[in-house]
């Protein structure tokens, strides 16, 4: 359903930039989820040192308006949903057309955000727009905002249409200005097929007798609740549907006598049901309703009774009495006992672990701390590029005047030209590159920032102990759990090397021991220098069968595994006989 909305703003000094930056979703606005609801945006009528860049104009004006003057007015209005983007990108545009034409320069935008209660899109514009008014004279910017010169217009600033007019004309012209939207955008709905209105008057005005509907925001439907929501939006679409109907029946008298009389026919009648309604409650009550649920139950029963009145199921006066009511339900019931309905009771959802939540917090730290640098990057650069700004302004105002006589003197000129442009470019380049590394710091896309990830970390690990001491000692401890199991997986994987070592060494002595390979024969010099306690192993090793064999090598490999000791002392025995065999 088509809604109404326009309201007409003054924007101070020294907001128009930032203004111009948010309605954009330029600078600061802009790579973020919060503000990515940008559906169009252009400017119009700038001058020509503003024409490639509306922020110079809205920055010139912050600079050069006097210091209680506006430097801008805003008028924002809410779009229909039912029209496609391209249908209000026509609206928006035919609207300024309209009131603004080629007389004011301006910038728009249209933003489409997800509605905080409906979910549902949102769309509405921002008309952002000077009111110095377009006369033809070029004017630098520092002449364009300075007081309106009647007598020799070029010597002074362009000037205001809002100059010496009344409060009361202002008033005046702000009521047209909410007529001719409405009737605009009436036209458009028609022109696309839609029946919905909009009706820039007060609800009083337009003899609608309710009290408007406070504006919640984001943060006040936060604080809702489920069923005030459902309530809310319930309310919602009903009060659109009695104001739809009064509309179509518009040319049917309904005075205020008629509609009192309803009221006190309806009220009659909840009286006469009072009793029933008491017992109800009662019985609620007695099941184990509590208040809350006592209260939704009492609205939910007194609007079924309301529909069921004026529909003519029950009768529009009640004669049965209270205790007439109890004893129907009495006797109505049935002589088995009732069964108990318990209601469920949502299951406790367990708490995170402690140091489940340190890692979360830390990373959360660790990316606010990316942001934050991303931010104070941005305003850095800005103010670089400020500067750059004003230093070519600077230079500009210096342009080496070009001499009247003399062959030497216009050389000269021309020298001081070369470096006089040369300088005034160098500072353009330099604020454009500043703007740009400004907008990547801010999208993350700085070249800086990866050589900060160590600071990053560094401080959010700071910022946990000092703010979150108890999370820091979780996360200190579940290190120390971690290097522990590294530890005993490191002495594992040696434990397992040294083994897999010993039994390949005694398998390779049992094969040269059985092929009675140089020096392992009965009289060799290597196999005499083994222990009698290996030799004696390495016989009755090679007695087995091969199968028995493998069963062996596995049992002393897993044997060795347990403990790492006995791997270690075969090994030197290994190396021992080795060694003395040489040296026999």
């Amino acid at each position: 359903m088509a809604s109404y909305h326009l309201t007409a703003k003054i924007g101070k000094k020294g907001k128009a930039a930032a203004h111009a930056a948010y309605i954009a979703r330029e600078g600061k606005y802009s790579g973020r989820d919060r503000y990515e609801d940008l559906e169009a945006t252009a400017s119009r009528n700038m001058p020509e040192w503003a024409a490639h860049n509306a922020a110079h104009f809205w920055t010139a004006a912050d600079e050069h308006e006097r210091s209680n003057g506006s430097a801008y007015r805003e008028i924002e209005v809410a779009l229909p949903r039912e029209l496609t983007p391209a249908q209000r990108l026509e609206l928006v545009q035919a609207f300024i057309e309209q009131e603004l034409g080629d007389k004011h320069a301006y910038q728009f935008a249209i933003h489409t955000p997800k509605a905080a209660l409906e979910k549902d899109d949102q769309p509405h514009a921002h008309i952002m727009y000077s009111e110095r008014i377009r006369d033809g004279i070029a004017r630098d910017p520092e002449h364009y905002f300075k007081r309106y010169n009647a007598k020799n217009p070029e010597k002074g600033g362009a000037k205001k249409f809002s100059g010496g007019k009344s409060s009361k004309e202002l008033k005046a012209e702000l009521l047209g200005l909410r007529e001719r939207w409405a009737t605009l955008q009436n036209v458009h709905l028609e022109k696309h097929g839609y029946n919905d209105r909009v009706d820039h008057r007060s609800l009083k005005d337009q003899g609608i007798d309710r009290e408007p509907e406070k504006h919640l925001g984001a943060i006040g439907v936060n604080r809702l609740n489920p069923h005030d929501i459902s309530a809310l939006l319930e309310r919602r679409a009903a009060e659109g549907e009695l104001e739809r109907a009064q509309r179509e029946v518009s040319i049917i008298d309904l005075s205020g006598d008629l509609e009192k009389a309803k009221a006190e026919r309806l009220n009659e009648s909840l009286k006469s049901y009072q009793p029933l309604f008491d017992s109800a409650v009662q019985k609620a009550a007695e099941d184990g309703f509590n208040e809350s649920e006592l209260d939704l139950f009492q609205a939910l029963f007194k609007e079924s009774l309301i529909q069921n009145i004026e529909s003519g199921v029950m009768p529009r006066i009640n004669k049965k009495t209270r205790f007439e009511i109890d004893a129907i339900a009495k006797s109505a019931q049935q002589p088995e006992e009732r069964p108990i309905i318990t209601r469920p009771q949502p299951a406790e959802k367990p708490a995170p672990p402690k140091d489940q939540l340190a890692e979360q917090t830390l990373s959360r730290l660790i990316e606010e701390e990316h942001l934050a640098w991303r931010k104070n990057e941005e305003t850095r650069l800005l103010e670089e590029a400020e500067k750059s700004r004003q230093a070519a302004w600077k230079i500009k105002a210096k342009e080496p005047k070009k001499p009247l006589l003399g062959l030497y003197a216009t050389d000269k000129w021309k020298t001081d030209v070369a470096f006089w442009e040369r300088n005034l470019q160098d500072e353009i380049d330099q604020y454009h590159a500043c703007k740009k590394q400004a907008q990547d710091a801010l999208a993350g896309q700085s070249e800086k920032e990866p050589w900060q990830r160590v600071a990053f970390y560094e401080k959010a690990e700071q910022r946990l102990k000092t703010e979150h001491p108890e999370f820091a000692k979780a996360l200190l401890e579940q290190r120390q759990v971690e290097q522990q199991k590294a530890a005993l997986a490191t002495a594992k994987a040696a434990a397992d090397k040294a083994a897999d070592k010993a039994v390949a060494g005694f398998k390779a002595l049992a094969t040269k021991r059985e092929g009675k390979f140089f020096g392992y024969g009965d009289s060799g010099k290597q196999w005499g220098a083994l222990p009698d306690e290996l030799k004696a192993a390495i016989e009755n090793f090679n007695k087995q069968p091969a199968t028995a064999r493998v069963i062996e090598l596995e049992r002393m490999r897993e044997n060795f595994k347990r403990e790492p000791g006995a791997a270690e002392k075969l090994t030197k025995q290994l190396e021992q006989g080795k060694d003395r065999g040489f040296k026999r």
